[in-house]
């Protein structure tokens, strides 16, 4: 009598079983078309269509779902028992070889049907597949193009500095700077905000900077309504980009700081009783574009690099697009290029205090191949010159450390301030200077009291922080800010 089974483990065995690191098992598939291979997780949906097509083709039927489930049982089995596949490391869209803090080779997933990848090293880069390089991707991932070097007269960022529409060397040094540590992949990421007036084509460069890199079916999104749809979204994209934000949650604001460094998630494979969770940690680079009633939480402001953009020029979509998608091969080249200065030159830039301290390390040694100094890239991090409302605040936390009350009460006690002539144009330049605030270590929270006024609270974050005075109340909140007289702003 013939094994029922023996149809199915033959189609198993066309792949080979290994476990992540996080402990998750994958089979690693030829592709047809070339010498190299792709993975798919085993419990995905991905597997699952990929057997059922090689069963009917074969068959012209489909696999028995029981048998189809003792299959799977069977691939985890093989796969955490076989000691050369074990605990590999396995990446999304952009991977690495090597240990330590500064890995030998970072390889670039073109998600292609050839499988290709790029392989950087202190060297230079090259395209190549069939290497032992584990890049998964989701079904929302699209294929990059392979890299190819310009002609040595032509600078290929300069076309992408023009469709950008940033006059500011320095904002356009930090864009630069985040693609680059996009292009790292263990982090710590910086988190890029775009902010600008209607028409100042925020949406347009966000959506070509996240695609230069990860382009996928969705490069914008909504943010997400919860911390959980927000690993969702990490789970399934290297680069998280989200359009037209005014306000974040505390709990997304804090889950976005966690993510850019590094946030740990259980999930479930499988359901029953009896099934054993799967932990993971994910670090994507971010993307914003934000309103003019954005007010940047002081967390976050600490990962952020800031663009603004003016208002666009008359100039098409369609136009710019042409230009990028003929500029994209040799943009990439120029990216991969750059990245290999990195690797060769990062163990001699000095440790550099301040804001994104490894993305800027980073982004310093490979400031030779952008065509910028290292002084000017540091620059480029460094908190802009304050506003005269932010030393007009800092002055006045400097012995009360704290102030909650209403803007027009604020206005009473500040100096006379240019543009701030009412209540309403204070609130406007404390919103619009929140990033400021945050770096000269000043808190910045609006909300309602129970009767609809409009609250303006203020903190001396550095003298709050520090531990002579964390466990102390300097001020007492007044009455109206009192938890059970709040509602959400």
């Amino acid at each position: 009598m013939s094994d029922p089974f023996a149809p199915l483990i033959d189609i198993a065995g066309r792949g080979t079983p290994f476990t992540a690191s996080d402990g998750q098992a994958f089979v690693r598939l030829n592709a047809p078309s070339s010498g190299g291979f792709y993975i798919l997780p085993v419990r995905s949906r991905a597997y699952r269509e990929w057997f059922f097509h090689q069963f009917y083709a074969q068959f012209a039927t489909i696999p028995p779902s029981r048998a189809f489930h003792s299959i799977l049982n069977l691939l985890e089995a093989e796969a955490s028992q076989s000691e050369q596949n074990q605990r590999l490391a396995v990446f999304r869209r952009v991977g690495c070889r090597g240990n330590g803090p500064v890995p030998s080779h970072i390889l670039l997933n073109l998600a292609n049907p050839q499988c290709e990848f790029v392989e950087i090293s202190p060297s230079g880069w090259k395209t190549t597949a069939g290497a032992n390089a584990l890049l998964q991707t989701s079904r929302s991932t699209l294929p990059l193009p392979a890299p190819a070097a310009p002609p040595a007269a032509s600078n290929s960022l300069d076309s992408l500095r023009s469709c950008l529409n940033l006059p500011s060397r320095a904002d356009w040094l930090r864009c630069l700077a985040w693609l680059l540590a996009a292009l790292h992949p263990d982090g710590p990421f910086p988190v890029l905000i775009l902010q600008g007036p209607p028409g100042s084509g925020k949406s347009f460069a966000a959506r070509l900077l996240r695609s230069l890199i990860d382009p996928c079916s969705a490069p914008l999104n909504p943010i997400p309504s919860s911390a959980r749809d927000l690993l969702t979204l990490a789970r399934h994209n290297w680069i998280l980009a989200f359009d037209h934000l005014s306000r974040l949650s505390p709990s997304l604001s804090d889950a976005l700081c966690r993510l850019s460094s590094g946030l740990g998630a259980t999930l479930r494979e499988t359901a029953g009783p009896g099934a054993e969770p799967l932990q993971q940690s994910y670090k994507r680079p971010i993307l914003l574009t934000v309103t003019k009633r954005w007010s940047c939480p002081a967390d976050l402001a600490g990962r952020a690099l800031t663009v603004s953009l003016p208002p666009l020029a008359p100039r098409t979509e369609a136009s710019l697009l042409t230009v990028i998608h003929q500029a994209w091969p040799a943009i990439l080249a120029a990216l991969c290029s750059a990245i290999a200065t990195a690797l060769t030159r990062v163990s001699l830039i000095d440790p550099c205090p301040g804001r994104c301290p490894d993305a800027l390390a980073w982004a310093m040694a490979a400031s030779p191949a952008l065509g910028c100094t290292e002084d000017e890239m540091r620059q480029a991090f460094a908190p802009a010159a304050p506003e005269p409302i932010v030393e007009a605040v800092r002055t006045f936390l400097q012995q009360r450390r704290h102030f909650a009350g209403t803007a027009a009460r604020l206005l009473d006690l500040l100096p006379p301030l240019a543009g701030c002539r009412k209540p309403e144009g204070l609130s406007h330049q404390l919103r619009s200077c929140k990033l400021a605030l945050a770096d000269a270590g000043i808190d910045l929270k609006f909300s309602r009291s129970r009767k609809g006024s409009r609250i303006v609270e203020l903190f001396d974050a550095l003298y709050e922080k520090s531990p002579q005075n964390a466990s102390k109340n300097l001020t007492p909140h007044p009455q109206p800010l009192e938890p059970e007289h709040l509602t959400p702003p």
